[in-house]
This record gives structure tokens, C-alpha cells and sequence, in this order.
């Protein structure tokens, strides 16, 4: 299919001074596609435009159906044109599956919405620590009952390991939030005086004294959420990978220090900027600041930003968001700044 620019404005986005938004529908956009198990909104979106954080716009929303969000596998996807304009339609198909699709990989979901990833410190701080077995031993497995510092009252529970700190000045405070890494769940044996004893009934990794216990209770499923642009008037930064490696690639989760607060959602799309390389110097005789004979001059110029890539928030705090690399053209890295993809 010829590729077709079409000027379309976002649902609930019109006004009188609104600027439309450019949507570019892929080169091999399909007439027809039935929805398969596995699909995600954001591959499909992908299917149909370059740019899938456009999908409001090209989604007509049919008034009938109760959640028009929600697609489901066998449906009948068909698109046509309103107006000059291009709008995709669903056809309901019975196949049995009550399940909508996500907005990412069902693996993503489980493993990043299933449990908190991110705390808040002082959360982190009153939560009970494991203490270590009878044995002493310094990793705790399956063979032997270990004990925890306070009397527990639910009968399943999560272990997790602390990985990284991330912080952010909100006026005059300090919010903390601390990534953590599940390795393990437990199960209460017994509560003693002031202590609880507890028995593990899976690990990833190794238990060690000192990491926290949750209750299993606070488990989450995920969340579905349709890929869409987020306000255009957010800027922040990618404040780095969530257990705390210095680059990231695709389909890695890296934490923003923009969340509800600022008006980021599950679904918004952001895209990483590579900043440009300050000069100093005078004309004929410039040289980038990192070279070492530079350092007597002023900086005099700092290239453009370029973009690196994508982003897709699959989950929002107060003041931060675990988002998902979905675009990369290289390696990304902390501080990097985010905004708003848009119309970029």
C-alpha cells in the first residue's frame, strides 16, 4: 500500500487552537487482519503506523461495545477511509478466549506489573527482613526453615533483594524509590514471640539475610492499556535500568523520574534524546568540550538533541514510571532526557 499521510486529529485532544497530528500509516498497512493469541496492542499498532503511539486516531471507538479498548483474539480488524480519512474497525469473533490482549508481551507484564518493583524507601525500611536459618548458613534454600524479624500475619509472602536507589527533589523533599528484585516465595510456618518462621516453596536465586518480605496478597495482574502519545508538555529523564546496569537495549525496563503526578500513565509513549555535543572555541577553530586542549574556552555552542529511541510506560508511581525500551538506535543510558514522542 502506498504510504498515505494523513492530517487526523486525536480523539479528545480538539480544540480551536490544536495543532493536528500527522498520522503515517505503514507501507504494508493490511485491509483485513484477524487478531491473534500472542498479539499485543503495541504490535499491531506497529502494524498499521510508523509511529504506533498514534493508535487513537487511526482506533475508530465503536459505541457498542461495552470497553472499546479492548480487543480480543479472532477479531476482525478491517480498515477503511471516512471523510479521506483512515479509521480501523472491529469485528467481534466468538473464539472462546475471554482474555483482551495486552498493550505489551503478556512475559513483560507478568514479570514488571505482577509484583512492586519500585518502593518507596521508608516502605522499604519498615518492611520485615529475613534474619537467616539455624545453620547460619549466608544463602538459604529449600532444605531448611529461616526465620524473619516480626510476627507475620498472612500466610504466603514474596522474598526481594534491593537493587537500585533512584531520587528525585519534589520542591523542597526528597522522594526515594528502590527497584527490588524477587527471588524467592515463602510460606508462614509458625509466628514465635517476636519473630516468624517460615519455610521456602520457590526461589530464582538464592535467599540471603537482610532481604525484605511483601505479602503475596499485594500480587497484581497487570494492566490492559492501548499505546497512545503522552501530554506534550513532559520532560524529564531516564534516570537509569531498573537493577541498575549502565546501558540498555530493547525490550529492557528502565526507570523515569516522571509519574501520576506529572500526568504519565501505563501507555504513554516517550522518546529518548541523545544530547548534542557541546562546542567551544571560535569559528574556524572549534573543538568539542571533551577534547583536552579545550578547557580555557567557554562553551559557545551545544548541538541539536538527536533522538535514540523509544519508550512505552507499562506502569506509573507518583513520581516515577517503569517504562520499556520498544526503540532503540543505540544504546541507551542514564540521564538521557525523555519527552513526550508526539508527533516526533
Amino acid at each position: 500500500m502506498f504510504k498515505k499521510l494523513i492530517i487526523v486529529c486525536v480523539a479528545g485532544m480538539l480544540s480551536a487552537t490544536s495543532m493536528a497530528n500527522v498520522i503515517s500509516l505503514s507501507d504494508d498497512a493490511p485491509d483485513a487482519y484477524q487478531v491473534r493469541k500472542g498479539d499485543t496492542l503495541w504490535d499491531i499498532a506497529g502494524l498499521y503506523l510508523d509511529k504506533p503511539w498514534h493508535w487513537p486516531a487511526l482506533w475508530q471507538q465503536n459505541p457498542d461495545i461495552e470497553n472499546p479498548h479492548l480487543i480480543y483474539p479472532g477479531d476482525e480488524l478491517r480498515l477503511s477511509w471516512q471523510d479521506g480519512q483512515p479509521v480501523l474497525t472491529r469485528k467481534a469473533v466468538e473464539m472462546g478466549d475471554t482474555m483482551p490482549i495486552s498493550g505489551v508481551s503478556t512475559n513483560i507484564l507478568k514479570q514488571y506489573l505482577t509484583y512492586d518493583t519500585l518502593m518507596g524507601a521508608a516502605e522499604v525500611n519498615m518492611a520485615p527482613r529475613v534474619l537467616g536459618n539455624q545453620k547460619g548458613w549466608s544463602y538459604i534454600t529449600t532444605k531448611t526453615p529461616f526465620y524473619a524479624d516480626a510476627v507475620l500475619d498472612h500466610d504466603e509472602w514474596f522474598i526481594y533483594r534491593p537493587v537500585t536507589t533512584f531520587d528525585r527533589q519534589v520542591g523542597e523533599e526528597t522522594t526515594t524509590m528502590i527497584s527490588l528484585n524477587k527471588v524467592a516465595e515463602a510460606r508462614l510456618v509458625r509466628n514465635l514471640d517476636e519473630i516468624a518462621e517460615l519455610k521456602l516453596v520457590h526461589q530464582s536465586q538464592e535467599v540471603k539475610p537482610n532481604d525484605i518480605l511483601l505479602p503475596s496478597l499485594g500480587a497484581r495482574t497487570g494492566e490492559i492499556f492501548q499505546p497512545h502519545a503522552a501530554p506534550s508538555d513532559i520532560a524529564g529523564n531516564l534516570v537509569g535500568h531498573l537493577y541498575g546496569s549502565k546501558y540498555v537495549g530493547l525490550r529492557q525496563i528502565v526507570v523515569v523520574n516522571r509519574g501520576e503526578t506529572d500526568g504519565l500513565d501505563a501507555g504513554h509513549a516517550l522518546s529518548v534524546m541523545m544530547p548534542g555535543a557541546a562546542l567551544k572555541g571560535k569559528k574556524g577553530n572549534m573543538r568539542y568540550d571533551s577534547d583536552t586542549d579545550s578547557t580555557a574556552d567557554s562553551v559557545v555552542m551545544t548541538l541539536p538533541d538527536r533522538h535514540a529511541g523509544t519508550l512505552l510506560v507499562i506502569r506509573s508511581y507518583p513520581h516515577f514510571s517503569l517504562a520499556m525500551v520498544v526503540d532503540a538506535e543505540q544504546p541507551l543510558s542514564s540521564n538521557m532526557n525523555i519527552i513526550s514522542a508526539g508527533g516526533s
